[in-house]
């Protein structure tokens, strides 16, 4: 059986799905946030941008689903948040709680889609937001105000590996290492790269072998 990197939950499909125009003023969500892509609709002359923001509430097994629908400016990838919007008060709120900018921090806010989403996705881990009462009396969605954002902290950089660090795990780098050691030949990086590049021509290692230690001297050479 091939391993496809399924993962098996018999959980999956117990959660409950609700959507923005199912919140109330002052009801507040906290969970997993996620950024989906958007698709453009044309509307008059011009395009606008949909997307959706998915919360999930891993304590009560709720999955928000948020509809975004904002001004699209293809020659740039960016949305345009409107004071008083949904998207302008999810966006300022979000940039006051991360980044401790003031509320209304802009009049109105041009953001680049691609960047967001990325952002959102890889460093924004999830949220707690509180619905508001819309200041448009014709609206039919509560705002949303992020009050917390927990922050994926970048992972601690692993120390400096050595040559002869990767001579002790990789037995061809260790070939390259002893023939430069028996040489007496000084063990760089690029003495190895040499070495490796002779025992390959001289037909002592594979091409698979060859081409795999170059990779492996990369963490050297890329660690300084």
């Amino acid at each position: 059986m091939l391993d496809f990197g399924l993962t098996l939950n018999k959980n999956m499909t117990d959660y409950e799905t609700k959507f923005l125009d199912e919140l109330k003023p002052g009801d507040e969500i906290t969970g997993e946030i996620i950024v989906g892509e958007f698709k453009t609709v044309p509307m008059g002359k011009r395009e606008v941008a949909e997307f959706y923001i998915i919360i999930t509430d891993l304590k009560n097994r709720v999955k928000w689903v948020c509809e975004f629908t904002t001004p699209y400016y293809p020659e740039t990838d960016n949305i345009y948040g409107e004071n008083g919007g949904v998207f302008y008060n999810l966006i300022d709120s979000l940039n006051h709680v991360v980044n401790k900018t003031p509320i209304n921090w802009q009049e109105n806010y041009s953001v680049n889609f691609s960047r967001f989403r990325k952002t959102v996705n890889e460093s924004v881990s999830s949220v707690t937001v509180k619905a508001l009462q819309s200041d448009n009396s014709d609206a039919k969605t509560v705002n949303l105000q992020v009050i917390n954002a927990n922050i994926i902290t970048d992972p601690e950089i692993p120390p400096p590996i050595s040559i002869y660090d990767l001579a002790e795990e990789d037995p061809i780098i260790l070939m390259a290492y002893a023939g430069l050691r028996n040489k007496g030949d000084r063990i760089t990086v690029k003495n190895i790269t040499f070495e490796l590049k002779g025992l390959y021509d001289d037909k002592n290692i594979t091409k698979h072998a060859y081409q795999t230690a170059l990779r492996e001297l990369k963490k050297v050479k890329d660690r300084g």
